[in-house]
């Protein structure tokens, strides 16, 4: 069961002009199906939740129009409190297990070209320090978890530095190309989505790490999920996933 919107965030303010369905409202459609007993509570306590979420509020703090009114520091605050707020939400209506998964290096996608002051020649660096605050505290909330809620259960998915894993040895995992995306138009192929009129397009993706100006490739993704299912530590912890499914949690 998939409740995500394209192009929404944790903020609720987070691209609501496209009209994207923002978390909170992807939460009471879950929680208006519970309520209309459409999924029962043992399959809510037998399922996997899957959270992530938070790049598009930290690349939209950068916009040059409107500009912030917070802090970097209090605008990633705003974000996990947010974040709190949903897995105390999914915890009440019977979440047991949760993987938490990290924000990659948003600071590193090629659309950065179209912000101003953001370097072309290497990642942005306030950026991806936003998204190292934010997964922080995703970590940290993980933790929490067990304790706040007895018989449940959290990972964390490290999923910024596996791929900067990729960034720093990328014909290890296949790549020849780390910074540009496949398909797409102007500097770094990040000026223009891809499928707008004028795109272009690479001869082999699976050797890109960006599939767009946004998105990873089809390989990064794969490498990413198997880095989560069955990953060490330093993947995703404190167990990977297939550890997590296979779990046997004590009722309480």
């Amino acid at each position: 069961m998939n409740f995500a919107s394209a192009g929404s965030g944790v903020l609720r303010a987070t691209n609501q002009d496209l009209g994207v369905t923002p978390i909170q409202d992807q939460l009471q459609q879950f929680k208006t199906l519970v309520q209309q007993n459409l999924i029962n509570n043992k399959l809510i306590q037998n399922s996997l939740f899957f959270f992530e979420s938070g790049s598009n509020d930290i690349f939209s703090y950068f916009y040059p129009f409107g500009g912030p009114t917070l802090t970097p520091d209090a605008y990633v605050q705003s974000m996990l409190s947010e974040v709190t707020n949903f897995i105390d939400q999914i915890s009440k209506l019977g979440a047991r297990r949760i993987g938490l998964f990290s924000l990659g290096p948003v600071g590193c996608v090629p659309a950065r070209t179209l912000l101003p002051g953001a370097p072309v020649t290497k990642c942005y660096g306030k950026m991806n320090k936003m998204v190292k605050n934010y997964n922080m505290g995703l970590e940290n909330l993980g933790k929490s978890i067990p304790i706040k809620y007895p018989g449940s259960f959290a990972v964390y998915g490290a999923v910024y530095k596996t791929v900067q894993t990729f960034r720093t040895n990328p014909k290890r995992y296949g790549f020849s190309d780390v910074t540009n995306a496949c398909c797409g138009d102007g500097t770094l192929g990040g000026l223009l989505q891809c499928g707008k009129e004028g795109y272009k397009l690479c001869v082999k993706p699976n050797e890109y790490l960006f599939w767009d100006y946004f998105h990873p490739s089809e390989h990064t993704y794969k490498l990413i999920s198997k880095a989560l299912w069955s990953g060490s530590h330093s993947r995703i912890r404190p167990v990977n996933l297939k550890t997590l499914a296979n779990m046997t949690l004590i009722q309480h």
